[in-house]
This record gives C-alpha cells, structure tokens and sequence, in this order.
C-alpha cells in the first residue's frame, strides 16, 4: 500500500530530478564558454547530492514502513540467468577495449560520437582532473538511477499495473526522466531503461544493472574526453543554446 511519503517520493523522482537536470543542461549551454568549464563540475557535484538524498529519503521510508529490503532487488543470487548476464558483460567489455584505440586513430570514428554525444556536449568531462568527478557521477548515477527506478519505482508500478505493463511504464518514465537531452536522447533511454529491467527480471537482482549502469556512463565520459577539444582549445566551436 502506498503512502502520503510514496506518492510525494514518486513526484520528486518522476518531476524533480528532471526537472533539475533540464535546468541544469539548460544554463550549461546558455553560458558563455568561459563559464562552462567552471560550471559543469558544480552541475554534476549537484546531480549526486540530489540523488543520494533521494535515495536516503526511499531508505528512510522504507524502514519505517517495515518493508523488506529484498523487494527492491537487492538480493543477489547464484542463477543460470545471473551468469549469462555477467558472461555477456565481460565479453561486451573486451570487445569495447579491444577496439578502444580505433577512437583515437580514426576520424570517422571520432566524429561518430561527436554527433552521438552533441546533446549533452557541454555537461561531458574533457580532461582527466575532471573526469574523477564524472566518474562519481556516473557510479551514483548507476546506484541511484537503478535503485530508484528499477528497484523503487518498478515496485509502485507493480502495485498499480498488471505485468507487463508495469515495467513497460517504468522504463518510459526513464526515458522521459532525460528530456534534457532532447527526443533522441528520451528514445535511446527509453530503450536502454527496457533492457536494464530485463537485466533485473532475468537476474533477480538490481546489482547487475547497476554495473552496467555505471560501466555505460563511465564509458561514454571516456569516449568524450577523448573526441571533444577541451574547453580552453584555441578554436573550440561553442555550443548554441
């Protein structure tokens, strides 16, 4: 049964954390060049306070509702389908650091993941000082998006929708949760939210997700800092609002 506390959690997650990135990606690109290399790191130093805390509040309520922690996927379980997931990840993972040096070396390459990353260009990290503060980011984001969304969110949906129409909406709202990175950006979500939730029912577990999760983000960071000019590069094109 939900609670006054749920339905206000769910508002905050489904509204407020959009809500707080589009703002956020909106005065990064509003913002002269010579401000955004200042401004991102306070952005994504806000993006992680916001969902720790939104975390915290879930935890909080909860605990207090004498719920079972389990039903929020954070058992983790020796099954076929843990280990064909996790066979699947490591192989997906060679692969991608196989063709690593490709990104340097190859200029169609290069500019294929520039168009792919142009919506959220200028909340990408570009040196390596900056990119230990991305990689906080997107391991939070890997725990937090999936415990409040694969875990919290999967769980009211279940108790308002028949199956399989619960996690169907549940991925949805992920993808609309990123607006911010325009109606490419809310597609591509949109899918990748379906199949981390296939990752959770196939696995029984959020952890799987979570890896995944944070391994994509923490990928598409490395990719940026390496095809995007730095910020103070003589003839850095600017990003228009």
């Amino acid at each position: 049964m939900l609670t006054l506390a749920d339905k206000v959690l769910v508002l905050l997650i489904v509204l407020g954390l959009p809500l707080r990135a589009w703002y956020g990606m909106r005065r990064l690109n509003c913002a002269p060049a010579r401000e955004v290399e200042a401004l991102r790191p306070r952005l994504w130093a806000r993006a992680i306070l916001s969902q720790w805390v939104l975390v915290a509040l879930v935890v909080a309520t909860w605990l207090a509702n004498h719920r079972s922690v389990l039903t929020l996927g954070l058992a983790l379980k020796p099954t076929g389908g843990l280990a064909g997931v996790l066979v699947g990840l490591v192989s997906i993972v060679i692969l991608v650091l196989r063709t690593r040096g490709a990104v340097d070396t190859d200029e169609s390459v290069r500019e294929r993941i520039r168009q792919r990353l142009s919506p959220v260009e200028r909340l990408m990290p570009r040196r390596a000082s900056d990119f230990r503060l991305f990689a906080t980011l997107a391991c939070t984001a890997g725990l937090c998006e999936e415990f409040l969304f694969r875990g919290y969110l999967a769980w009211v949906a279940g108790l308002l929708l028949p199956f399989p129409v619960a996690p169907a909406v549940q991925a949805l709202v992920f993808g609309f949760c990123h607006a911010y990175q325009g109606w490419r950006g809310i597609v591509l979500t949109s899918f990748a939210g379906a199949f981390l939730t296939a990752v959770l029912l196939v696995t029984g577990s959020l952890w799987p997700s979570i890896v995944i999760h944070a391994l994509m983000d923490l990928h598409a960071g490395d990719l940026a800092r390496r095809v995007f000019p730095r910020d103070d590069a003589p003839g850095a094109p600017p990003v228009p609002a």
